[in-house]
């Protein structure tokens, strides 16, 4: 506003738009002009991009060793659990029979037998906890394995 009140702007601002419209257009011309000129190209051979790729060395593939089976120990009557027996879960119940990382009740669980599965025996026995521990693997899935407590394993029929 202006000292006696009126609202029209006085000529410093109309100055600084005309600056301002100015400036836009003059940007906007000169990208116009530089995008609009014809590119020049160089005389002479074009140089050539020489791509560098690095061949992957093989590696080995890795030969899975084969699980022996266990042997059995020997002497063994009809009814005593060993290396090589095969074992099957027994008076669990619905509860199951816990297979651990190792012979201990406070070992990491890795899987729950139920009642009636069969296991062959891998290794073992192992005191501890007061309980006599097998190493017992599922013969359907050599993956799955670990320690269980021999109070609850009968051998096979």
């Amino acid at each position: 506003m202006t000292e006696n009140g009126d609202a029209r702007a006085s000529w410093w601002q109309w100055g600084c738009l005309a600056l301002l419209i100015g400036g836009i257009l003059l940007v906007v011309l000169t990208g116009m002009w530089l995008f609009s000129r014809p590119t020049v190209q160089p005389s002479g051979p074009r140089p050539t991009a020489i791509v560098w790729t690095a061949s992957p060395t093989p590696s080995p593939t890795p030969t899975p060793t084969p699980t022996p089976t266990p042997q059995p120990t020997l002497p063994l009557s009809p009814t005593e659990i060993g290396v090589g027996v095969r074992v099957q879960v027994s008076g669990t119940g619905t509860a199951g029979l816990n297979m651990r990382a190792s012979a201990s009740t406070a070992a990491e669980r890795l899987s729950v037998a139920a009642e009636g599965e069969v296991f062959i025996v891998a290794a073992g026995p192992t005191q501890a906890d007061d309980l006599t521990w097998w190493f017992l693997r599922d013969e359907a899935n050599p993956h799955r394995e670990g320690w269980a407590a021999a109070n609850y394993l009968i051998v096979a029929p």
